[in-house]
């Protein structure tokens, strides 16, 4: 839960960079800012995600999912 915490305090912009990266694409023309911060955070590197990034999106990503059940089941 406290990778879904911290998702949830990354700025839109952060998390886009998140995604990006976890489909195989690069920070290249992002914001220096989010770029740096994510770093300060230990989520990317200059080669991608962590495995801290990792364990944050998969976090985010399974909490989106389990969402999405709920709305068709309900």
């Amino acid at each position: 839960m406290p990778d879904l915490t911290l998702w949830t305090r990354l700025t839109r912009r952060e998390q886009r960079i998140i995604i990006k990266l976890f489909g195989g694409g690069s920070s290249h023309g992002d914001s220096l800012i989010e770029t740096v911060n994510l770093m300060r955070l230990g989520l990317i590197t200059e080669n991608g995600l962590t495995s801290a990034g990792l364990e944050v999106f998969v976090a985010a990503f399974k909490a989106q999912r389990g969402a999405r059940e709920l709305e068709v089941v309900s």
